[in-house]
């Protein structure tokens, strides 16, 4: 297969990363909040305008 039959790539996503205490409240998490979040967190990463930053994250 020449490289002019391959499918298009999609954008590339955003990196999601959870800090500690991010991690702690995960495993408080029942499977369907586990599943929303997952869900949450893809949609995220297709398309980091989604939402609002939450302040002083990123050190800015």
């Amino acid at each position: 297969m020449s490289s002019r039959e391959w499918p298009e790539h999609g954008p590339r996503r955003s990196q999601v990363v959870l800090v500690e205490p991010a991690l702690s409240q995960l495993a408080k998490l029942m499977a369907a909040e586990t599943h929303r979040l997952d869900r949450a967190m893809v949609a995220i990463s297709v398309n980091p305008e989604l939402g609002i930053p939450a302040p002083d994250t990123f050190g800015d």
